[in-house]
Protein backbone atom coordinates (compact mmCIF):
# COMPACT_ATOMS: atom_id res chain seq x y z
CA UNK A 1 0.00 0.00 0.00
CA UNK A 2 1.35 3.79 -0.96
CA UNK A 3 1.65 6.33 1.58
CA UNK A 4 -0.64 9.36 1.26
CA UNK A 5 1.17 12.76 0.44
CA UNK A 6 0.08 16.54 0.42
CA UNK A 7 1.10 19.23 -1.49
CA UNK A 8 0.53 22.27 -3.30
CA UNK A 9 -0.17 22.31 -7.05
CA UNK A 10 2.29 24.59 -8.03
CA UNK A 11 5.12 22.45 -6.19
CA UNK A 12 4.10 18.97 -7.87
CA UNK A 13 6.62 17.03 -9.69
CA UNK A 14 6.93 13.68 -11.67
CA UNK A 15 7.12 11.37 -9.23
CA UNK A 16 3.77 12.52 -8.11
CA UNK A 17 2.17 10.23 -10.55
CA UNK A 18 -1.43 10.13 -9.05
CA UNK A 19 -3.03 13.20 -7.92
CA UNK A 20 -6.18 13.63 -6.18
CA UNK A 21 -7.27 17.45 -6.57
CA UNK A 22 -9.05 18.47 -3.91
CA UNK A 23 -10.09 22.10 -4.65
CA UNK A 24 -14.14 22.52 -5.17
CA UNK A 25 -12.81 25.66 -8.03
CA UNK A 26 -10.43 24.27 -10.53
CA UNK A 27 -7.40 26.31 -10.44
CA UNK A 28 -7.21 29.65 -12.29
CA UNK A 29 -4.88 29.35 -14.93
CA UNK A 30 -4.04 25.17 -14.81
CA UNK A 31 -4.50 23.35 -17.37
CA UNK A 32 -5.86 19.83 -17.14
CA UNK A 33 -3.14 18.33 -19.32
CA UNK A 34 -0.32 20.42 -17.47
CA UNK A 35 -1.71 19.31 -13.54
CA UNK A 36 -2.34 15.51 -15.18
CA UNK A 37 -5.41 14.67 -12.63
CA UNK A 38 -5.73 11.28 -11.61
CA UNK A 39 -9.37 12.25 -9.93
CA UNK A 40 -11.17 15.81 -8.80
CA UNK A 41 -13.05 14.88 -5.74
CA UNK A 42 -14.07 18.32 -5.19
CA UNK A 43 -17.51 16.49 -3.88
CA UNK A 44 -15.94 16.23 -0.71
CA UNK A 45 -14.31 19.96 -0.41
CA UNK A 46 -16.38 22.68 1.99
CA UNK A 47 -19.56 23.44 0.66
CA UNK A 48 -19.89 26.55 -0.76
CA UNK A 49 -21.94 28.39 2.54
CA UNK A 50 -18.83 27.54 4.74
CA UNK A 51 -15.85 28.42 2.03
CA UNK A 52 -17.14 32.33 1.35
CA UNK A 53 -17.93 32.77 4.96
CA UNK A 54 -14.92 31.66 5.84
CA UNK A 55 -13.20 34.11 3.11
CA UNK A 56 -15.12 36.37 4.11
CA UNK A 57 -14.21 36.57 7.68
CA UNK A 58 -17.85 35.75 9.02
CA UNK A 59 -15.93 32.52 10.31
CA UNK A 60 -12.89 32.01 12.30
CA UNK A 61 -10.96 29.26 11.32
CA UNK A 62 -11.62 27.04 14.62
CA UNK A 63 -15.40 27.52 13.55
CA UNK A 64 -14.87 26.89 9.63
CA UNK A 65 -12.59 23.62 10.50
CA UNK A 66 -15.78 22.97 13.28
CA UNK A 67 -17.92 23.18 9.90
CA UNK A 68 -16.09 21.27 7.34
CA UNK A 69 -15.87 18.32 9.84
CA UNK A 70 -19.15 18.18 10.17
CA UNK A 71 -19.90 18.51 6.24
CA UNK A 72 -17.50 15.58 6.17
CA UNK A 73 -19.48 12.98 8.79
CA UNK A 74 -22.51 14.01 6.65
CA UNK A 75 -21.02 13.80 3.40
CA UNK A 76 -22.69 11.06 1.04
CA UNK A 77 -19.69 11.09 -1.73
CA UNK A 78 -17.05 10.92 1.59
CA UNK A 79 -17.49 7.02 1.15
CA UNK A 80 -17.57 6.99 -2.58
CA UNK A 81 -13.65 9.16 -2.10
CA UNK A 82 -12.53 7.05 0.86
CA UNK A 83 -12.83 3.59 -1.45
CA UNK A 84 -11.51 5.90 -4.51
CA UNK A 85 -8.25 6.71 -2.21
CA UNK A 86 -7.93 2.97 -0.89
CA UNK A 87 -7.98 1.85 -4.51
CA UNK A 88 -5.54 4.63 -5.95
CA UNK A 89 -3.24 3.51 -2.57
CA UNK A 90 -3.12 0.15 -3.93
CA UNK A 91 -1.53 0.84 -6.84
CA UNK A 92 1.33 3.42 -4.91
CA UNK A 93 1.55 6.69 -3.13
CA UNK A 94 -0.97 9.35 -4.05
CA UNK A 95 -0.62 13.17 -3.84
CA UNK A 96 -3.23 14.84 -2.16
CA UNK A 97 -3.17 18.54 -3.96
CA UNK A 98 -4.53 21.93 -3.94
CA UNK A 99 -4.00 25.38 -5.11
CA UNK A 100 -4.54 27.43 -1.93
CA UNK A 101 -1.88 29.64 -0.73
CA UNK A 102 -2.40 28.90 3.50
CA UNK A 103 -2.05 25.16 3.23
CA UNK A 104 -2.22 24.94 7.21
CA UNK A 105 -5.36 27.54 7.62
CA UNK A 106 -7.37 25.85 4.65
CA UNK A 107 -9.69 22.62 4.69
CA UNK A 108 -6.62 20.95 4.04
CA UNK A 109 -5.59 19.91 7.56
CA UNK A 110 -9.60 18.80 8.65
CA UNK A 111 -9.21 16.80 5.64
CA UNK A 112 -6.09 15.28 6.39
CA UNK A 113 -6.88 14.31 9.52
CA UNK A 114 -10.70 12.78 8.34
CA UNK A 115 -8.19 10.66 6.03
CA UNK A 116 -6.12 9.24 8.99
CA UNK A 117 -8.99 8.54 10.99
CA UNK A 118 -10.85 6.70 8.30
CA UNK A 119 -8.03 4.69 6.49
CA UNK A 120 -5.25 5.18 8.98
Amino acid sequence: MGKIIYKRIYDLDESDRQRVLVDRLWPRGQSREMLAITEWARDITPGSRIRQEYHQGKLDYEAFAAAYEQELADNKSAADFLESLRDLLANGDVTITTAVKDVEHSHIPTLRKYISTMIG
